[in-house]
């Protein structure tokens, strides 16, 4: 594998790790939950990351790019919002 592949992957657990944590934040922010119950339902959610980073080693260049805009992209429009 090409040495660019391996930090595309690596962008994409960082910001899907981000993604995860910005959610989290918005779950602790409810009424009524409790930081457990935040972490355990962020937990559940940070299966993400693996899933993500997978096809990131394993397709084109061009689908790369466009799977490390998506998560860039939402943590932007996150950010923007709060």
């Amino acid at each position: 594998m090409e040495w660019w592949r391996w930090v595309a992957a690596a962008v994409q657990a960082v910001l899907l790790l981000v993604l995860v944590l910005l959610w989290w934040d918005t779950l602790r922010d409810r009424r009524g939950w409790t930081s457990g119950r935040a972490a355990r339902t962020a937990a559940a959610g940070s299966v993400v990351i693996p899933v993500g980073v997978v096809p990131v080693l394993l397709t084109p260049p061009v689908v790369v790019l466009v799977l490390l805009a998506v998560p860039a992209v939402a943590v932007a429009v996150m950010a923007l919002a709060s």
